[in-house]
């Protein structure tokens, strides 16, 4: 199945319309199937990618604010606004053509729906 690693630009939309600003889009490194970047809100995100199949690859994230900017923060399953790290899984679409890859999918956490879309650009 080969593996992930490599340069990917990192883009999402989500139904949520309240008051935190979103800047979690960005590039990151995946390499032996993890990757750890800061976000433009200063946010640290960790992520493990595990392939299951030909077309699915598992993702579990961990945001955490503690060094954010101060208008920062993230929410909890209920919607209220923390400052504590918060957990995220999905299982992501996997596509490859040649040596391009594109994993895609929704998380679901709370009454928020991310779609969320990881495009390799480089090794």
């Amino acid at each position: 199945m080969g593996d992930l690693d490599g340069r990917y630009r990192i883009t999402s939309t989500t139904n949520y319309k309240g008051p935190i600003e979103r800047k979690s889009d960005g590039e990151t490194e995946i390499r032996n199937g993890q990757t750890s970047r800061i976000d433009d809100s200063g946010i640290q995100w960790t992520s493990r990618f595990k392939i299951l199949s030909e077309t699915e690859v598992e993702m579990i994230a961990t945001a955490d604010p503690h060094d954010a900017k101060a208008s920062a923060a993230l929410l909890r399953p209920d919607g209220s606004p923390t400052l504590e790290p918060v957990s995220y899984h999905a299982i992501l679409k996997l596509s490859r053509k040649g040596d391009k890859i594109q994993m895609s999918g929704q998380i679901h956490y709370g009454d928020e729906v991310v779609f969320l879309t990881l495009r390799k650009i480089g090794d």
